[in-house]
């Protein structure tokens, strides 16, 4: 019998600690230019939800309050496509951004779904602007990373008009690792996630 060596969470949700936080908000490409006196002040804005493997964090088409910033576990990013299929566009980790970041409440455009026992942090979209403007390099994280996930989506789009499937599906292996893979002792590098087809 075959050994699958990605690791199990926790069976029960949890919420996080205040290490937990400091650790992510030090981490994640929107916060770790701020120092840990301001991550202290920010996680006052903040408050911690967790879910089960497989419940939805943000189904698309309901009225986001807010966007969350997981802390531990992993979401798979979802998106109906016009014949019904329901497609994963990304798989989000500790650092990652899910939902709209709107300093008013928007509809969101992807569903979230946690794959295993997740915590995100929770910034309700009212707070935003007020954090925003207390942290300008926030702000700059925010548009970067707007700006990234456009030349994803345009990559993708792309990909699928002049890309083999081999191709795309070496692409969406090559971003995964990037973002959760390590190095085993022979060298191989192993996705820390159980993904589906």
């Amino acid at each position: 019998m075959a050994r699958n060596p990605v690791r199990h969470n926790c069976a029960q949700p949890h919420q996080c600690s205040l290490d937990v936080r400091m650790q992510v908000l030090a981490r994640s490409p929107l916060t770790k230019k701020l120092n840990p006196q301001q991550h202290r002040e920010l996680d006052q804005h903040l408050t911690s939800w967790a879910w089960a493997a497989g419940d939805p964090i943000l189904l698309a088409g309901e009225q986001a309050q807010g966007s969350y910033m997981v802390a531990a576990g992993r979401a798979r990013i979802t998106r109906d496509t016009i014949d019904g299929r329901e497609i994963t566009v990304d798989i989000a980790a500790p650092g990652d951004v899910i939902g709209p970041l709107h300093t008013h409440s928007s509809p969101a455009t992807d569903s979230a779904w946690a794959i295993e026992t997740t915590c995100a942090l929770y910034l309700p979209a009212e707070a935003l602007a007020e954090v925003v403007d207390a942290y300008p390099q926030l702000a700059l994280a925010i548009m970067r990373m707007q700006q990234d996930q456009l030349v994803r989506s345009r990559e993708r789009e792309t990909a699928q008009a002049t890309s083999t499937v081999e191709q795309r599906v070496a692409a969406a292996l090559q971003h995964l690792d990037a973002k959760l893979g390590q190095i085993r002792q022979d060298g191989s590098s192993l996705l820390q996630v159980r993904l589906r087809r």
